[in-house]
């Protein structure tokens, strides 16, 4: 059974922004790299939080958010890919201190997977199909593909 997990954030909405209007949504915060392939998404195995999440963390000295959505793909499952697409902003608060944040989304599809090696923060990736039993799966997550 899958089963969603909260780290203390409200979903607020889903902005669907063009990538030159990012500027205008403060606080903006890290990005998320959403991977289809073969009609499947990419999911990445937290071991610190125990749980299925997108590839996303936070932005880097004066990365930009594209930068850091590449970066953050690479470092958690391997892939690197060339054609990320802004998607849109996703409109967060947190539950505790009741302020909100932007997080970046990018988006690609691409034929094939390349090779996996564990690190220090993925166990494993896998493709999933949005029904099949995965486990515990970051909230957020979840509403992102609402908006794809």
């Amino acid at each position: 059974m899958n089963v969603t997990q909260n780290h203390g954030f409200e979903f607020l909405g889903f902005v669907a922004a063009q990538e030159q209007e990012m500027g205008e949504y403060q606080p903006l915060a890290g990005s998320f790299a959403v991977i289809k392939c073969k009609g499947k998404y990419l999911m990445c195995f937290n071991k610190w939080r125990k749980q299925w999440e997108l590839p996303a963390g936070s932005r880097e000295g004066n990365e930009t958010p594209r930068e850091c959505a590449s970066r953050e793909l690479y470092e958690e499952t391997g892939q690197v890919v060339d054609q990320l697409k802004f998607r849109g902003l996703l409109k967060l608060k947190n539950e505790r201190t009741g302020s909100v944040k932007y997080n970046p989304v990018f988006y690609a599809e691409i034929e094939a997977l390349q090779p996996f090696i564990e690190n220090d923060e993925t166990t494993q990736i896998q493709l999933w199909d949005l029904e099949e039993e995965l486990g515990t799966i970051d909230g957020i997550d979840i509403k992102i593909f609402d908006y794809l």
